[in-house]
């Protein structure tokens, strides 16, 4: 799944650049943006692509328009926290540790499970595609970006081996997220090749048609990426400044 809106045209560098700030926080919930005056200088283009733009935040529920008040920007409990280009914006700059932990916890619900069904349900040429991209994690080791690139087609291949439209919808949205922060990956591409042999055992047990173990195995990776990216965070924000703390009850 891509975005909706690249960063490229007046209008997609509109929808993007203010769709950064809000996610990001630079706006506050409720309070109004800058006039569109401020907005049409500041972002450098024509008056008909920024309202266009807004049109399209507010759509994706991150605006609002209120009579005297303004255009706000709406609480993050009415964001659409699924569409793709909100997701992939939480994750652009440097994203929380509530942002990074939610992300982990939902591959924990889904892909253990994926990697169950896939065991179960993949034929040949599905195991073949897993393969495929297992190979090109193992050929681009030292790439940083094209391991990244691999690693998520190998998980995508498994989700496509459970046959489940659904499911595969959902990764797509996942992959996203995790694209989009792929500069928390690179902070410490060692970790790639020791993150190798799990792939391969994932692997081996869904060829082996072993839905319990697949399961298994595809858990304990899952669980240690989460501490992999959690700790690449820390070393990211920990050069950026101080580190972004996850609230109290989060």
């Amino acid at each position: 799944m891509s975005r909706t809106y690249p960063n490229r045209g007046q209008h997609g560098r509109a929808v993007h650049a203010l769709g950064v700030r809000i996610v990001s926080g630079e706006w506050p919930a409720g309070e109004p943006l800058p006039t569109e005056e401020a907005l049409v200088a500041e972002l450098d283009v024509g008056r008909s692509a920024l309202r266009e733009a807004m049109k399209v935040l507010a759509g994706k529920g991150l605006l609002e328009t209120r009579t005297r008040a303004g255009t706000l920007v709406r609480h993050r409990e009415s964001w659409n926290l699924m569409d793709p280009d909100v997701l992939g914006w939480q994750f652009e700059r440097q994203p929380s540790a509530r942002n990074l932990d939610d992300l982990s916890q939902l591959r924990l619900v889904l892909e253990p499970a994926a990697a169950r069904m896939a065991a179960v349900h993949a034929d040949e040429a599905a195991v073949k595609e897993i393969a495929n991209a297992f190979a090109d994690m193992e050929s681009s080791v030292g790439d940083p970006e094209a391991f990244i690139v691999a690693d998520l087609a190998f998980h995508a291949a498994i989700f496509a081996a459970t046959g489940n439209e659904l499911l595969v919808h959902l990764n797509e949205m996942m992959a996203v997220a995790m694209s989009a922060h792929r500069h928390v990956h690179t902070d410490n591409p060692r970790t790639y090749r020791r993150t190798l042999p799990d792939h391969d055992r994932v692997l081996d047990a869904i060829r082996r048609h072993h839905a319990a173990k697949a399961e298994t195995l595809m858990r304990v990776l899952v669980e240690q990426a989460r501490k992999d990216v959690l700790n690449a965070a820390k070393r990211v924000a920990g050069a950026n400044g101080p580190a972004v703390r996850r609230k109290r009850g989060s």
